[in-house]
């Protein structure tokens, strides 16, 4: 193993700082140290975690013959002869719940209220979500999350004020162990500071911070060390015509400390017994060089690490990484395979033989000890060669290996089909597939409903930021509920059987068409209810939708007209005729139209349950006009919920019955 590199960590660079001969700056690192000491304990077990999950999920050693093993130590990489297997297929089991937790949920902003505004205002939020999704690559991230909480058991997203962009943005934090969170109490559901610690090269010091490093002694191990100073002009000349090669050199790179803290809010007075408002900081040390303390309002005084573990453990702030409970298993596995492998070696190597007889000699004659093929040995008179079959005990050993992959499912969950080894036989039934992925699907129960509430904190976190850098968008997100997350559909059947149940809901008229969309996923669905409304009155693509369109319509103007003439027939706009003051009554205004068209303007006409038709001659307690020549055939349009239906009438005028 290679020696770890020399940097500037913490302890030392707060012996160092007396040259900056800043006392608050000495302090805050006295204090940085102080909190990072405090957890070293827990960190350095962690780290050692990540170690060993990062060899499985990525081998870092190379054997001369093999390729990459994860467990290169053992002496069976290192002697000749021996056999060495190493199995490094196990990242599947990182990957596999981390690709099924990340399927994008179904999401919505709900309303306040169940008004028509409270609902617009919901919707225009949920395209703003979605926009913002889109622009930030979200979800990518969030799958990258859930790769990184797999294999290590936590990680954290970041939000921050992207300056170039103008909107918040997330980061996902990939090496965990770099970041030191410190909790408000043991109840761990508060932050109170965060800690990220990174390393950067001298170059990098002196373009994003502007800082100097350079070499120094140091006492204890009488060698080179890198000590950061202010950058001056005559420091940045020195360092343009002076070739340092060390520059350059990994030994020297060093720390950059990036600490998020609450203090109380300036002028904020302290009582007891009373709620006190808190600011949040931000501090970056480079070295033992304070290049940034600020206060950032916009986060009103939250930390902007939102840790997300891939578990729940009562009492413990970590999670379980997916390799926490296989690893014995998995080297268990290697090592009976390289020693199933190393007996199978030896077995065909060679034939195995031995001399036998009434006669044969306790010592084997020269001639037969070194038996060659396409020859003939003699073994002497009553003597012959039998060989040797070497005892295999393959049924044990596939019996034991199934043993150990039987365990990996118990302990992962992972069966056959999550792991593409499933038999044709399954793969083609829905049924067995939909099983299998539900009995998986309760395993990971717990993991998905934290991920959710980690991405509605992190959407929340989003308008705090938002709204306090643009105060015009604080009413509008004031105006909007929270974000509700619903657990998605993992299988092709369960998406079909939730779009089946969805559309017999709409057409049912229980559920409203944007309801139904939201349920089969769809994004934007006052967007969608727009582009099929677009759709719809498109007549050569939908001639049956815009010919109903077209005879409602008609059938709407006409009656519009008539009420208007039946109008001015009753008394005028005021409405002073038959029917008093208020007009007329729906039965007086029939009558008097049908008094004066006789029945000939029509009336609408309801033809069975559904279906309502528009220019029907005659009506209610009318008479119909006797038929003259031209007139016994009348065209109609029915309008029913399957469209318009033209039809053609006869109009059979009715005889009074003859006197005898």
């Amino acid at each position: 193993m290679a020696a770890d590199p020399v940097v500037l960590d913490i302890r030392r660079a707060t012996q160092y700082a007396e040259i900056t001969e800043d006392p608050y700056s000495q302090n805050l690192l006295w204090e940085i140290q102080k909190r990072k000491t405090a957890r070293d304990d827990e960190m350095s077990r962690f780290a050692t975690n990540c170690d060993r999950w990062d060899n499985l999920y990525y081998p870092n050693r190379m054997l001369r013959r093999g390729g990459a093993s994860h467990w290169a130590d053992d002496e069976s990489a290192r002697i000749d002869g021996r056999s060495h297997i190493s199995l490094n297929a196990y990242p599947t089991y990182v990957d596999v719940p981390a690709a099924l937790q990340a399927v994008v949920p179904v999401e919505n902003i709900k309303p306040l209220g169940n008004d028509d505004p409270s609902r617009r205002m919901a919707s225009e939020m949920e395209r703003t979500y979605f926009a913002w999704k889109e622009e930030t690559l979200y979800e990518r991230k969030v799958h990258q999350a859930c790769v990184t909480k797999a294999l290590y058991g936590r990680t954290a997203a970041k939000v921050f004020w992207n300056e170039a962009e103008d909107r918040p943005d997330v980061n996902i934090i990939d090496q965990p162990r770099n970041l030191w969170l410190g909790w408000s109490s043991t109840n761990y559901m508060k932050l109170d500071w965060g800690l990220y610690v990174y390393r950067i090269t001298p170059e990098t010091a002196i373009e994003e911070f502007g800082v100097h490093v350079e070499a120094s002694k140091d006492a204890k191990s009488e060698g080179l060390y890198p000590i950061v100073r202010r950058l001056t002009h005559d420091v940045a000349s020195t360092q343009e015509r002076t070739t340092r090669d060390w520059l350059h050199d990994h030994d020297f790179m060093v720390e950059v400390y990036d600490y998020w803290y609450r203090r109380p809010k300036e002028g904020e007075s302290i009582e007891v017994g009373e709620r006190t408002e808190m600011e949040t900081r931000n501090a970056i040390f480079v070295g033992n060089v304070m290049v940034k303390d600020e206060a950032h309002a916009e986060y009103s005084g939250a930390i902007p690490y939102i840790p997300l573990f891939n578990s729940y453990i009562p009492g413990v702030p970590d999670g379980r990484s997916e390799f926490y409970d296989i690893e014995q298993l998995i080297a268990e596995k290697d090592e009976r395979l390289s020693d199933a492998s190393q007996m199978l070696k030896r077995a065909i190597e060679g034939q195995y033989w031995q001399l036998v007889g009434p006669e044969a000699p306790d010592t084997v004659p020269k001639g037969l000890e070194r038996l060659k093929p396409n020859k003939v040995h003699g073994p002497g008179p009553g003597n012959r060669l039998e060989s040797i079959e070497p005892w295999m005990p393959t049924f044990q050993l596939e019996e034991f290996l199934g043993r150990l992959d039987r365990e990996l499912v118990d302990v992962s969950g992972l069966n056959d089909l999550l792991r593409g080894l499933a038999p044709s036989s399954v793969m083609s039934s829905s049924k067995a597939i939909t099983a299998l992925v539900a009995n998986y699907e309760a395993r990971i129960s717990m993991k998905r409903q934290l991920l959710y509430e980690w991405r509605e904190a992190i959407w929340e976190m989003v308008q705090e930021i938002w709204s306090n850098k643009n105060s015009v968008l604080r009413p509008i997100f004031e105006a909007t509920g929270p974000l509700e997350t619903t657990d998605p559909n993992i299988t092709p059947r369960d998406e079909l059987e939730t779009a089946t149940m969805a559309a017999n809901n709409v057409n049912a008229k229980l559920w409203s068409q944007k309801r139904g969309m939201d349920r089969v996923g769809v994004d934007d669905p006052e967007g969608e209810a727009d582009a099929i409304r677009t759709e719809r009155t498109d007549a050569s693509m939908n001639p049956a939708d815009v010919l109903t369109m077209v005879s409602l319509m008609s059938a709407m103007q006409q009656l519009q007209i008539t009420a208007q003439q039946v109008q001015q027939q009753m008394g005028g706009p005021q409405g002073q005729g038959m029917g008093g003051p208020q007009g007329p009554t729906p039965d007086q205004a029939m009558a008097a139209r049908m008094q004066q068209a006789g029945g000939a303007e029509g009336t609408p006409m309801l033809n069975g349950e559904e279906e309502q038709i528009a220019g029907t001659p005659g009506g209610p307690g009318g008479e119909l006009p006797p038929a003259t020549a031209g007139q016994n055939f009348l065209a109609q349009q029915a309008i029913t919920p399957e469209g318009a239906n033209p039809r053609l009438l006869l109009q059979q005028p009715i005889q009074p019955e003859q006197e005898a």
